[in-house]
């Protein structure tokens, strides 16, 4: 049994139900698309970068549900940033490498850099390149959410959209 410190508040609950009874909470909500979720396995870290699409009718827009890039951290030993999957693309005009400097300049976190000594970015591309979906703005704004959870780094919301201006004019409509 756990409780409210002191004891006599009346607050106390079965620990061992308290997961199922948060599982029936959030089951009854609904599943907000442009939530950013991180998968974490044996091979290193990866999200999703949806691209959203202007729907008719409505003001704003939505995340289409099965377009979108992959991009992963793996663990590797590297001397520079390192990215697989865009080869099409020079590193210095690369949104996930102007994303990396970007993180960098601002929140001058030593944690980045060792981080990715240590792992290299692989983007798995379903989005097609230069077709007008956002898909780099959206590449861009998943490493930074990416990089926040995985470095740690508190980062308000202001500053992440500080960070995506500098990136590209559409980056922070992904953030």
């Amino acid at each position: 049994m756990g409780g409210f410190e002191g004891g006599d508040e009346g607050g106390f609950w079965d620990i061992d139900i308290l997961p199922s009874l948060i599982h029936q909470q959030n089951a009854s909500k609904p599943v907000d698309k442009a939530k950013f979720y991180i998968e974490k396995s044996d091979i290193g870290y990866s999200t999703k970068a949806h691209v959203k699409a202007k729907t008719t009718g409505h003001d704003g827009s939505t995340y289409v549900e099965d377009l979108y890039d992959t991009i992963s951290f793996v663990p590797c030993k590297c001397n520079a940033f390192t990215i697989e999957g865009c080869d099409d693309i020079p590193l210095e005009s690369n949104t996930i490498y102007k994303a990396f400097n970007a993180l960098n300049d601002f929140t001058n976190e030593p944690d980045i850099l060792d981080f990715f000594f240590e792992h290299k970015v692989i983007v798995t591309k379903r989005i097609p390149v230069l077709a007008g979906y956002g898909g780099a703005s959206s590449d861009a704004a998943s490493f930074i959410h990416l990089v926040k959870e995985v470095c740690n780094l508190i980062l308000t919301r202001d500053e992440l959209d500080r960070i995506a201006r500098i990136v590209g004019p559409k980056v922070p409509s992904f953030i």
